[in-house]
């Protein structure tokens, strides 16, 4: 056991506790909370973190004041006596697998984290973001000592539920960074002007918290190394903000890079940014220091703790994505890691609360059929060999049903693959090769370039038990007006099947997804030198992006000069010699594209079911029934393969 990565896990003392490996399920709330108090459905989560062999749990972030509660309360209320059963159900199942739990504690001060509070928003000063509408109240000095003495609460009840420590969430912009920050903090009493003064905030809590800390009990404190805003906080001051904390009994510093918006890193971001910064901390301070960001896989880790920079490192999508990460890399069981896609689709939208897009188990717990054998063993015949068909076929295999894939093209991945063709968007292929791999590994019989005709429906329908319809999508027809025009989909873009012209100007035009495919498909032309319009219907751009994506994304296509028409429709004109027009939706002036490639972008369609129709004997899945995203594909296939 460890023997591949003897340095991530071996044992490690923290404080007052031991950890029986040094990796750490970092802090990920699962917006599993009903009026402020965890579910059932949360303590399941963190025992299935538990149960893959991490050393320890950090819980996600839980409020200490009810001026930092959201308007929904899903958000863990720590100061409030209920939560007490709840957090030591959570740290008996978590110490059930040998892990330790440690809960973080947060005030998120003038931030509200995209959901509507029935409190002000507070911060030291009334400075705005320029996320949130409002502006927020300059919180008194009574005020203020209320809060503390919320943490001070808060950190009791964790004592009182038996974990194992308690984090201090002091970065990503959150009220202590905000007391701390010369950007946010320009108070004039004993809470701002020097170092010193914007430092006691944040001392108060800690002296607060270690008033009720028994012996043994850990404290540690969450810092951005980079804040990464203009005018925000750099390495120098957490550096020095680490150096001044120390000697108040810190038993781990944990480092990040970011605030609200931009710590969640997604796959444009190189792999642990943050090591350098947490390796500048531990070297500064001598106390033990986690790293997290964007470490997808044990070797990464191994490598940070080997080489001296961290005694400790975080993982928190990678777990979301495979909470068995931790058991299968240390049995040399790297080829069935199912990765993080570093996306940021489906942790990060909280529709209500924790799912992922690879991890159908996440946010609905494991199906009963899953990991179980089937009553009898069945002849399943899955059609296409896109996620749909592969997970259905890697799920009902695992309970012990004979699966034969059929796929028409050379390779598996369908839609998928064309989305990875994208600019920063390669990851997307890390799903295939996982389920690629779990298709070898439980023998399912795959066959490429073997598409099925309509004459061999009756054939196949008699000698099956069971056939799985997941032929995917294509492309919608380009408007009957662009035959003769240089027009093509995104698709076509993606896979470089498009014509030149002579002046390198393109027009995409996006009719009301607000979703990835026409922003790559304008990315990958700016890339290329191409002088790019992306054109919209809709009021806004990238709208169904993930916020941690829109901003990077757009900020790169700007740099690029590409130009952005929100609120425009493409005109095409019946005569084909005649422009295009672009067309202000809400009115205004019509502009003629002369000479350009017009890519356009509009909803997906089923490909061909074959003539197969649903019934007790067929199921249709996946974008086979309506083209929507790769979670849907990937948890229509979990669920059939469970079922079968």
């Amino acid at each position: 056991m460890g023997n591949d990565f003897p340095h991530l896990f071996s044992p490690f003392e923290l404080g007052g506790i031991a950890l029986k490996n040094r990796l750490v399920a970092l802090p990920a709330g699962t917006s599993m909370a009903e009026h402020g108090i965890p579910t059932h459905g949360d303590t399941e989560h963190f025992e299935r973190l538990a149960a893959g062999g991490v050393g320890l749990i950090i819980g996600g972030a839980t409020v200490v004041h009810p001026t930092t509660t959201l308007r929904s309360r899903k958000l863990i209320e720590g100061y409030r006596d209920e939560s007490v059963p709840a957090a030591a159900a959570k740290a008996d199942v978590i110490h059930r697998h040998g892990a330790r739990f440690i809960g973080q504690l947060c005030h998120l001060g003038r931030e509200f984290i995209g959901g509507e509070s029935d409190s002000p928003p507070s911060a030291p000063s009334a400075i705005k973001t320029a996320r949130d509408a409002y502006p927020p109240h300059e919180l008194t000095v009574a005020e203020i000592e209320d809060i503390v003495e919320g943490w001070r609460i808060s950190t009791e009840n964790l004592v009182k539920a038996g974990a194992d420590g308690v984090e201090v969430h002091a970065a990503h912009g959150y009220l202590p960074a905000q007391f701390m920050s010369r950007l946010t903090n320009r108070r004039t009493d004993g809470f701002g002007g020097s170092f010193e003064n914007r430092m006691r905030f944040t001392r108060l809590v800690i002296e607060a918290m270690r008033s009720v800390i028994p012996a043994g009990f850990v404290l540690g404190v969450r810092l951005s190394g980079e804040e990464e805003i203009p005018g925000g906080m750099d390495l120098e001051d957490c550096v020095r903000i680490a150096e001044e904390l120390t000697p108040l009994g810190v038993d781990y510093f944990s480092i990040t890079h970011g605030t609200r918006g931009k710590y969640v890193k997604d796959s444009t971001d190189a792999d642990a940014v943050a090591i350098p910064s947490a390796s500048r901390v531990r070297a500064a301070t001598g106390v033990p220091t986690l790293v997290g960001q964007r470490i997808r896989d044990a070797a990464t880790a191994d490598h940070a703790i080997k080489n001296g920079h961290v005694d400790m490192v975080g993982m928190a999508r990678a777990l979301i994505a495979d909470p068995d990460l931790p058991i299968k890399s240390q049995t040399g069981r790297l080829d069935e890691i199912r990765g993080c896609l570093g996306i940021n689709q489906d942790c990060r939208a909280f529709d209500p609360h924790l799912h992922c897009a690879v991890n159908a188990e996440i946010g609905r717990g494991r199906h009963p059929g899953v990991g179980v054998q089937a009553p009898k063993s069945k002849e399943i015949f899955v059609i296409g060999g896109g996620p749909a068909g592969m997970e259905a076929a890697r799920v009902a295999a695992g309970r012990g049903h004979r699966v034969t894939l059929f796929e028409q093209s050379a390779v598996l991945g369908g839609a998928v693959r064309v989305a990875a063709a994208a600019p920063h968007r390669a990851t997307l292929g890390d799903v295939v090769d996982y389920l690629q791999r779990e298709l070898r590994r439980l023998k399912v019989d795959v066959n490429l370039s073997a598409g099925i005709e309509s004459d061999d429906v009756a054939d196949i329908a008699e000698a099956a038990d069971h056939i799985v319809v997941a032929t995917g999508s294509r492309p919608a027809d380009l408007p009957a007006g662009l035959r003769g025009r240089s027009a093509v989909t995104v698709d076509d873009v993606l896979l470089g099947r498009f014509p030149d012209v002579a002046s390198r100007r393109a027009v995409v035009f996006d009719e009301g997804d607000g979703f990835w495919p026409a922003y790559s498909a304008a990315e990958a032309l700016a890339q290329q030198g191409w002088q790019v319009i992306l054109a919209t219907a809709l009021t806004g751009l990238a709208s169904r992006v993930p916020a941690e994506s829109a901003g990077p994304l757009l900020t790169r296509l700007g740099a690029a000069g590409t130009q952005f028409k929100v609120g425009h429709s493409v005109v095409v004109p019946d005569d084909p010699a005649a422009p295009l027009r672009l067309r202000p939706v809400f009115g205004g002036c019509d502009i003629d594209l002369e000479d350009v490639l017009m890519v356009w972008h509009q909803p997906r369609v089923p490909a061909s079911s074959l003539g197969f129709e649903a019934g007790k004997s067929i199921t249709i899945i996946g974008d086979a029934v309506t083209p929507r995203r790769l979670s849907h594909a990937i948890a229509e296939g979990y669920r059939l393969g469970a079922e079968l």
